[in-house]
């Protein structure tokens, strides 16, 4: 005796649970380009970040040179704009030449050259980055402050990321 209930799976059921697959397989499949895009930007983040507290460590450290202005020249990491591309206005130490501060100087060639660092395949590590330092007397004059601002952007895809960093130093 056949039970009519017990004709196992028509042909359309099979389709429709092989659509419902096939969407969640898709769905699984945006998640993961995804996850791995936010991935590289988080690195690129943490790359530009580093950087950006590395200026201002090595400006910390020459603190003293920094507070000095010299008169029609400026302070010695004022104007340093380092990219690791052919960039408007071009790779430029600043006043740290102007001044003959070797440090200043020595601080934006390597800032550079760390900018323009690449991965095992060659890639830019932060594509069409630009680095650039400011700095500005602030607060009373007899303390010798100056406030100074450290900026690095990149080219992320149709969007340019910004990190910005400001700290004030003076001398010791």
């Amino acid at each position: 005796m056949k039970n009519a209930g017990e004709r196992g799976f028509t042909l359309i059921e099979v389709m429709f649970a092989l659509v419902y697959l096939a969407v969640g397989l898709l769905a699984i499949a945006a998640m993961e380009d995804i996850a791995l895009s936010r991935n590289v930007d988080a690195r690129r983040m943490t790359i530009a970040t580093n950087l950006a507290v590395e200026m201002l460590e090595r400006i910390w450290f020459n603190a003293p040179a920094n507070s000095t202005t010299l008169a029609g020249v400026g302070y010695p990491y004022h104007n340093i704009q380092a990219c690791n591309y052919a960039c408007t206005g071009g790779s430029t130490p600043g006043n740290a030449t102007a001044v003959n501060n070797a440090t200043a100087n020595g601080d934006y060639n390597q800032w550079r050259a760390n900018l323009s660092a690449t991965d095992s395949s060659g890639q830019p590590m932060l594509p069409n980055a630009i680095g650039t330092v400011s700095s500005v007397a602030t607060g009373p004059a007899a303390l010798g402050q100056v406030l100074i601002t450290v900026t690095v952007r990149w080219s992320s895809g149709i969007r340019t990321p910004v990190i910005t960093m400001t700290t004030v130093v003076a001398p010791l």
